[in-house]
């Protein structure tokens, strides 16, 4: 799908007269390749979600959720959208501000942004085929029960006074000035994509630059020989080892299989790879301009712990 991204990264490496599968060069293929991916998802999806804000009726929908039992139902149907959106977690960042600058309950956007990384249907087929549909669906439920538990546990913080005071503007902007035709709708879009896009540049920029770093200069086998162990200790720190990489879903399967070879117990693997989706530094980084470094450090605890509980349920059933 990004083979021109893969091209372009090759031939710069090649150019830089380095060698793309260890140290530096290897790192600087990953930084670049990273780089145009990330660029393009989040321009895009900022420019697709910019023109659906515009369309649907928010007021009404924020008002429904707002309402008796409104966010009882939010949370589950945020959680099973992000399940269904083939989303990684930079991606799902312009998602996630489209619905706090609508002004959505903060728990409901959170059970989005926390499952749409950890869940997609490519992902469980891979599972499936590999582990077994048993497997399959304990994964799926996990996702989706951590991002409505996070929602929820969120929302009991009170989260909401730790956003930044600039994570309305677009919103507020918005709502002062309805837009009215195709091409006032469509310019709106390019300029909001692109008002994200300079807003995340400078923490995206910083983050792929410490992952490129620990991809490049990291030994592979490292965290697999770590995490071989059986104690139970062994899951929370696999999973705050999975929380500064970045790691798409779909890759995780052969990475679990892997791991589960090499002799990590699956739990363990699993609660690596889960953190990895679901938080990685790109994403804290981009996700930095409209939250303070409290609610970064809350929203990656609770993150954490659901893996790591996660972890030890699958170690104790297999």
């Amino acid at each position: 799908m990004w083979t021109w991204a893969e091209f372009i990264a090759d031939h710069a490496v090649r150019l830089a007269g380095l060698d793309a599968t260890r140290g530096g060069g290897a790192a600087c293929h990953f930084f670049l390749y990273d780089l145009q991916k990330i660029v393009v998802l989040v321009a895009g999806v900022a420019f697709l979600m910019a023109l659906v804000r515009g369309v649907l009726p928010l007021e009404r929908i924020r008002d429904r959720l707002n309402g008796p039992g409104g966010r009882l139902l939010g949370y589950p149907a945020a959680a099973l959208f992000g399940a269904l959106t083939p989303f990684c977690s930079c991606s799902s960042v312009p998602i996630f501000l489209g619905f706090v600058q609508a002004r959505f309950p903060i728990g409901v956007a959170f059970a989005f942004l926390i499952t749409s990384p950890l869940v997609n249907e490519i992902a469980v087929a891979l599972m499936a085929a590999t582990f077994g549909w048993k497997l399959a669906l304990i994964y799926t439920a996990a996702g989706v029960g951590l991002g409505i538990a996070g929602g929820l546990t969120l929302t009991l913080l009170r989260v909401e006074r730790w956003l930044t005071p600039g994570a309305f503007v677009a919103g507020d902007a918005a709502a002062e000035a309805p837009l009215v035709g195709v091409r006032a709708r469509l310019r709106d879009a390019a300029e909001t994509s692109g008002h994200i896009l300079r807003q995340i540049a400078p923490w995206l920029l910083a983050a792929l630059a410490l992952g490129a770093g620990l991809h490049g200069f990291v030994p592979t086998g490292a965290f697999g020989r770590f995490f071989a162990g059986t104690g139970a200790w062994t899951v929370p720190l696999a999973s705050l080892a999975g929380l500064p990489l970045y790691v798409s879903a779909n890759a995780t399967v052969p990475l679990l299989e892997a791991f589960v070879a090499k002799g990590v117990p699956l739990g363990t693997a699993l609660a690596f790879l889960l953190s990895a989706v679901g938080v990685s530094l790109p994403e804290l980084m981009m996700l930095r301009s409209v939250m303070s470094v409290r609610l970064l450090a809350v929203f990656s605890g609770v993150v954490l712990v659901g893996t790591t509980l996660i972890g030890w349920l699958l170690n104790a059933l297999y």
